[in-house]
């Protein structure tokens, strides 16, 4: 973790602390004005980003205990706060971009190989279908943050904004059509400048990348990608197995495919249930 990341780290941590010092309508004006920001400004500064939304929880935390109210002390539109805000922020230097541009790439670039891996017969990669991906990568994205960002200031009346069901359920089918296109392209990709490895150098080439991706994700603290980790090992295992015929021998070739069923699914739920604990944690410092 670089020294800048520590710098925003103790900054966010110190304004989750100010932030439980809010109440009642003013700790509501602030979690929709730092959602807002925060889904607004995913190319600008983060140190920067944290720094003025910290100052303005401080600034609201004074001026509640002077008895005001958010919207007496910032005014009734905390949207046109936000957005002088956003205008004044530093942007992202072309490294940090690129570096945020290519987290989504490299993890569904990284779920893509494995599975690609898992896969009986020799280990084919598709460079046609990887530029695919990391086109629908960088546009989930984008509709993400934009659509989390338009919906922090609807109408308190607005059945999005009060229904948590109705909430899930465009979540669900939102994210299950990102599934299907996934699944689209893998299907559907026509064989276009494929690389094709063999053994052993297909089990070097996975057991490389695994060892960068755990070093990565440990000793630079990515908190956030520690519940998809057993997905992608439990799959790079079940790809290791069926390619070392030792291996291959002592497990049976008919029982690859169930090991690779269970594997799927089984990562699949660990990394909802502990990305739900991750997440609750982060809630909650």
């Amino acid at each position: 973790m670089s020294s800048k990341d520590k710098r925003v780290e103790g900054i966010r941590i110190k304004l989750n602390e100010s932030a439980k010092k809010l109440k009642g309508e003013n700790a509501t004006f602030f979690d929709d004005l730092r959602d807002y920001l925060i889904t607004s400004s995913i190319f600008y500064d983060e140190l920067d980003v944290t720094e003025q939304t910290y100052n303005v929880c401080i600034d609201l935390i004074e001026a509640q205990k002077n008895g005001q109210t958010a919207q007496e002390y910032f005014g009734k539109n905390s949207r046109k706060l936000a957005d002088s805000m956003i205008k004044n922020f530093k942007h992202a230097s072309y490294r940090e971009i690129i570096e945020l541009i290519m987290l989504p790439i490299g993890i569904y670039w990284a779920i893509s190989f494995i599975s690609d891996f898992a896969a009986t017969g020799p280990l084919k990669i598709n460079i046609f279908e990887y530029l695919l991906i990391a086109l629908l990568s960088i546009g989930v994205v984008v509709a993400v943050f934009k659509t989390i960002h338009k919906f922090i200031y609807l109408n308190e009346n607005n059945l999005i904004r009060k229904s948590k069901v109705i909430q899930f359920i465009i979540g669900t089918i939102f994210f299950g059509c990102i599934i299907g296109v996934f699944l689209a392209i893998s299907m559907l990709t026509p064989p276009i400048w494929i690389i094709k490895l063999t053994y052993p150098g297909d089990v070097i080439l996975m057991l490389t990348i695994i060892a960068i991706f755990l070093g990565w994700i440990i000793i630079g603290k990515k908190r956030e990608l520690y519940s998809i980790t057993p997905f992608i090992v439990l799959m790079a295992a079940v790809g290791i197995l069926q390619r070392i015929p030792v291996l291959l021998a002592i497990v049976g070739s008919s029982n690859i495919k169930f090991l690779a069923a269970g594997a799927a699914i089984g990562g699949f739920l660990i990394n909802i249930i502990w990305g739900r604990i991750e997440m609750k944690k982060i809630t909650r410092d």
